[in-house]
């Protein structure tokens, strides 16, 4: 983690064991396996691959640049960054490392981290969306994927309040 102070760092490990809870549960598994585009169970922007497989690409973990292979693991480099742009998070697909925005980072509870980092880290699988934001981008792998870990890590954080 770069430009991170212990506190940030601490609310990136919130949100990564939120990550963990979310990625192992049945809910998970369900919400990706079963999602729906356009009356079909499918993404948009999902290259050619079903449900199944995207649910199986993330559970391996091979991210493009990474030599590692399937190692089950997010690999992640994350920096962190302020801009007063509306820009909660970026990444290339050509460099490994994640950036995030401390506008935004700074305000947002351990599930919404958990949310933007999870959109980033699928693109490090390869996944993309429309750069516009345009009704199907909003139905992509990295926003779909994103929105369900954010609703269930959001749960998680609430059962656990109790």
């Amino acid at each position: 983690m770069i430009n991170f102070t212990r506190e940030q760092e601490d609310k990136v490990l919130e949100a990564i064991d939120l990550i963990k809870r979310v990625v192992s549960s049945d809910e998970f598994k369900d919400g990706v396996i079963n999602n729906t585009y356009r009356g079909r169970r499918t993404f948009a922007d999902n290259d050619g691959l079903s449900n199944e497989e995207i649910y199986q690409k993330i559970l391996h973990g091979a991210e493009t640049l990474s030599s590692s292979g399937r190692n089950n693991t997010m690999d992640l480099e994350l920096e962190l960054y302020y801009e007063s742009a509306n820009t909660i998070g970026y990444t290339f697909p050509n460099i490994v490392r994640i950036f995030m925005n401390r506008k935004y980072f700074n305000k947002f509870k351990p599930y919404q981290v958990a949310d933007n980092l999870f959109h980033e880290w699928l693109h490090k699988l390869g996944f993309k969306h429309d750069v516009q934001s345009t009704n199907r981008r909003r139905h992509s792998i990295p926003y779909t994927i994103g929105y369900l870990v954010k609703k269930l890590a959001k749960r998680y954080t609430e059962i656990q309040a109790f």
